[in-house]
């Protein structure tokens, strides 16, 4: 009686595993089906359409929502080839992008990156976890993901 007992609650353990196994991936899913926006960037330090000194951030911006964006925020990490940090041991980059971006648009820009910089990098760093912390919509709607959670 006791095996049956034992059987039947390790049933019941693995049952409630698949389950919690199946939520968390649609969850996870569908919020990756929210996210209002697609980013991608890359650093560059020469280019002929981008004004700075020192970098600049070629930027892709993909506004996925129904909205006109206003502005966005923008968060990624520089590293060099080695993975350390950027010249004055801050990696981690926050700017604030002022531009109209109707729903369903693109937006391709480049960004100086000067003010993160003391003098001109020898290359381009490369960016990890990119992404929108904050969009600020036409509507006055806010949308914000302040850690990331839902980057791509």
């Amino acid at each position: 009686m006791q095996k049956k007992e034992m059987y039947r609650r390790e049933c019941i353990v693995k049952a409630v595993l698949v389950v919690f196994c199946f939520v968390i991936s649609s969850c996870s899913l569908f919020a990756r089906e929210s996210i209002p926006y697609l980013v991608n960037a890359e650093m560059v330090t020469e280019s002929e359409n981008c004004e700075f000194q020192a970098a600049g951030l070629d930027l892709y911006f993909f506004n996925r929502s129904e909205k006109a964006v206003l502005s966005f925020t923008l968060v990624f990490f520089l590293f060099d080839e080695d993975g350390e940090s950027i010249s004055d041991g801050r990696s981690n980059i926050v700017l604030s992008v002022k531009s109209r971006v109707e729903a369903g648009d693109v937006l391709e820009s480049c960004v100086s990156l000067d003010q993160f910089f003391y003098s001109i990098p020898e290359y381009a760093y490369d960016i990890d976890y990119l992404y929108v912390s904050r969009i600020e919509y036409e509507d006055g709607e806010i949308w914000q993901d302040p850690l990331g959670m839902l980057a791509l």
